[in-house]
């Protein structure tokens, strides 16, 4: 069987939910009423996701500037999210960094794989973040991935960029998360950060 790309298989996912979300706006449904009272109306999908639309866009590109090594940023991540108890309990933070490579025998090991995306597609992407940001996995649970990040974005349009890419991963990380738009993910989640991580409801 073919094995999709990345780009494929985020392209795919973006565009899936964006006819989704286009398709349910102001529909109406049991409860909505209530959410809509102690949430407010939902923004439409274009002013998420903007400065992008419905289309993919596509790619975000590596950083242009020399990269820190990704084994050393890792640890140094780690070491202080271990020190932190609650952190270690919610993000089922790993003793060591780890590749993509080893995600089915951690996730067999630790019970993780409630994802939308099939085994083989969260290597996939994993990997790729791996080659263009110097990403490697620290935390694992059967809701939630994160990574450490040696090569993080110092723009904001780099930022963006990254955001439509983890839009398509895990949209639950900005339409159920604290930023609501991706902009404000892109902003407070990704810019020159060192941590990312994605969750799933």
């Amino acid at each position: 069987m073919h094995e999709l790309t990345v780009d494929q298989i985020l392209g795919r996912s973006w565009e899936s939910f964006a006819q989704e979300s286009i398709a349910r706006a102001g529909e109406d449904c049991p409860g909505r009423d209530r959410v809509v009272e102690l949430f407010g109306e939902p923004a439409p999908f274009e002013e998420v996701v903007a400065p992008f639309g419905a289309e993919w866009p596509g790619l975000a590109a590596s950083p242009a500037e020399p990269w820190a090594d990704a084994e050393e940023v890792a640890a140094q991540v780690l070491a202080g999210l271990l020190d932190d108890e609650d952190a270690v309990a919610e993000a089922g933070l790993l003793t060591r960094a780890f590749r993509s490579t080893d995600l089915p025998v951690l996730a067999e090991e630790r019970g993780g794989g409630c994802w939308p995306h099939d085994m083989a597609e969260m290597c996939t992407v994993l990997r790729s973040w791996e080659e263009r940001f110097a990403t490697r996995l620290i935390g694992l649970t059967d809701e939630l991935v994160t990574v450490s990040v040696a090569a993080p974005v110092r723009t904001i349009g780099e930022a963006e960029a990254i955001a439509a890419e983890h839009f398509a991963f895990a949209p639950d990380n900005i339409t159920q998360g604290y930023d609501e738009t991706l902009r404000a993910y892109a902003a407070n989640r990704i810019l020159g950060k060192r941590v990312w991580s994605f969750w799933w409801d």
